[in-house]
């Protein structure tokens, strides 16, 4: 037998024992278990979201965090803050309009209306698009006004502002998820809900 034949023999049985060394730590990492299936008891996670009624990535974010919502029930929790952008006209206005409308138990109510005709009040008329607003989920519109332009009004939106702020949020939307800023927002859906069930599972 010559070298070349003894260097083709000799790489063959290489290739062998790599494969098999292969596929035996492939069936010993599904026999113990391991696998991409999240693992464990789940945890809340705390989804806190700084943004601005009138940054269109703001409300595009909306149909994830509810599919988020659908998917995992009350162990999906997502806050709002108020984030106005000095370069969006109407953006401070809007969140005023939200929260005197959360003074009278229809946050939700807003929060979605505003975002939804985002489009249009943007072009516009924003006072009175959310006054209409206000009159169709039936607040009190004197009450409404008023608050709008109140101080204690003020004060909460800049107040959660500055407390962006200080975490130092420069853009909308700005998420943290348990606390933890996100560096860099989830291009998709799936890429929201692993860093979701990132935290979800994690062990600590």
């Amino acid at each position: 037998m010559n070298n070349k034949s003894v260097q083709i023999i000799a790489f063959v049985a290489f290739v062998l024992v790599a494969v098999a060394a292969l596929y035996y730590g492939m069936n010993e990492d599904t026999n113990s278990g391991n696998s991409a299936e999240p693992q464990g008891e789940p945890r809340t996670v705390h989804i806190l979201k700084y943004s601005d009624y009138q940054c269109p990535a703001c409300k595009a974010y909306i149909p994830l965090q509810e599919q988020l919502e659908d998917d995992y029930g009350d162990l999906v929790e997502i806050e709002y803050r108020y984030f106005p952008l000095s370069g969006h006209q109407f953006a401070a206005l809007a969140a005023r309009s939200v929260e005197a409308a959360r003074l009278q138990g229809k946050y939700e109510e807003m929060h979605d209306l505003v975002f939804e005709h985002q489009e249009e009040w943007s072009r516009g008329g924003a006072e009175q698009h959310f006054e209409n607003y206000a009159e169709q989920i039936g607040l009190d519109m004197e009450q409404f006004r008023g608050d709008v332009e109140s101080d204690e009004v003020n004060r909460t939106v800049e107040s959660q502002k500055a407390e962006g702020e200080r975490r130092t949020v420069t853009a909308t939307p700005t998420y943290f998820v348990n606390g933890q800023k996100l560096q860099q927002n989830p291009q998709s859906y799936e890429q929201f809900k692993s860093i979701v069930e990132l935290f979800m599972y994690r062990s600590n």
